[in-house]
């Protein structure tokens, strides 16, 4: 019996390292009529790099899967 699949140990391999840049800014308000607001926005991936996570060799992987591309969040919160 073979005890390691035709091409090798599975799994063992590595991908070259990347770097994902993600900013962010809030602002708070104080309004008379709904009370303290807080706003967000977001950039994930600012420079929008495509880089691979997983190459879709392992064990049980069928296809190769990549980091999100450039998103923008926007997002409010009211406390009341």
């Amino acid at each position: 019996m073979r005890s390691t699949p035709p091409g090798g140990t599975p799994n063992s391999d590595h991908l070259p390292a990347y770097l994902q840049v993600n900013v962010g800014v809030g602002w708070d308000f104080q309004t008379r009529w709904l009370g303290k607001i807080e706003t967000r926005f977001s950039i994930v991936n600012l420079f929008d790099r495509i880089y691979e996570i997983r190459d879709g060799t392992g064990v049980g992987v069928g296809a190769p899967q990549f980091g999100p591309r450039r998103s923008f969040y926007a997002a409010i919160a009211v406390s009341f």
